[in-house]
């Protein structure tokens, strides 16, 4: 395995390796850790499931709000209760799932797991995946 330092145009960027547990959920469309503008579940106002995938101990709920809670744009995010260890994603894509940005959560002392909610923007595409030994996802949702 090994780290890489890329510098182009004044900008620098730490490449990690991938180890083989995470594999499966990041793969090679993914292009980093981000939750985006980091949106607070709470403004869901009621939410709808959409998606389930569970493995091993661990598994992982992916919501849509039923209203449009977030500059008239409804918001997606994922939920689970996990083990130490385990951990949960929600993926968004601008590409239908060829690349993707992961949004992290680990489990609170209580063994609760929520991350931060992601707006609908166009075409944008969502999955939750799960950590439990080795990754498991939802399939892609996409609703306009």
């Amino acid at each position: 395995m090994r780290k890489a330092l890329v510098v182009a145009a004044g900008l620098a960027t730490l490449v990690m390796p991938m180890s083989p547990a995470n594999a499966t959920a990041a793969g090679s469309g993914v292009i980093d850790h981000s939750c985006g503008p980091k949106i607070n579940l709470e403004i869901a106002g009621g939410e709808k499931q959409i998606g389930y995938a569970e493995v091993g101990s661990g598994f992982v709920n992916l919501w849509m709000s039923k209203d449009r809670p977030y500059k008239g744009r409804k918001i997606y995010y994922s939920t689970a209760r996990l083990k130490r260890g385990e951990k949960i994603t929600l993926d968004w894509s601008d590409t239908g799932g060829r690349t993707w940005h992961g949004c992290y959560a680990k489990p609170d002392r209580w063994g609760r797991a929520q991350t931060w909610a992601v707006d609908q923007w166009g075409g944008r595409s969502f999955r939750g995946c799960v950590y439990s030994g080795r990754w498991k996802c939802t399939g892609w949702k996409s609703f306009t």
